[in-house]
């Protein structure tokens, strides 16, 4: 019997759960999760729930930023554009693979409770997504 190494759409809709989870719950604990902590939570989350709504639809997407996740969803579904927008503000807010060093930014309090709202509402979207391919 083969096993195989890739997740499933569901292992990563899951882990993208417990990503944003971890992410919100690190807010009420800011002596250990710190707002670049939570940033990147949140940003790994949404790119799990991305790449599950991708693999749910039987697709595997070449490109991993959230830009790149977002814009190759129109081959197969459609997002809110106000979604799709605020996920890729989210992305360029640290750009995580430059090719030469550059000064990143923390994410105010502020701005970390924008990006966990919009991770809840990707939570949403996938949620929706597997509900019409079911």
């Amino acid at each position: 019997m083969k096993h195989s190494i890739a997740l499933s759409w569901q292992e990563h809709i899951t882990s993208g759960r417990k990503y944003l989870k971890t992410a919100g719950n690190g807010l009420a604990r800011p002596t250990v999760f710190n707002n670049e902590l939570i940033y990147h939570l949140t940003t790994m989350a949404i790119e799990k729930l991305l790449v599950g709504v991708w693999q749910c639809h039987r697709r595997m997407p070449v490109d991993h930023t959230l830009e790149g996740l977002v814009d190759g969803l129109a081959q197969f579904c459609s997002m809110d554009k106000d979604l799709a927008d605020s996920i890729k503000d989210i992305g360029r807010f640290d750009d995580m693979c430059p090719l030469v060093p550059v000064n990143r930014c923390i994410p105010n309090d502020m701005e970390i409770k924008s990006m966990l709202v919009v991770g809840h509402k990707m939570a949403v979207f996938a949620e929706q997504q597997i509900i019409k391919k079911g």
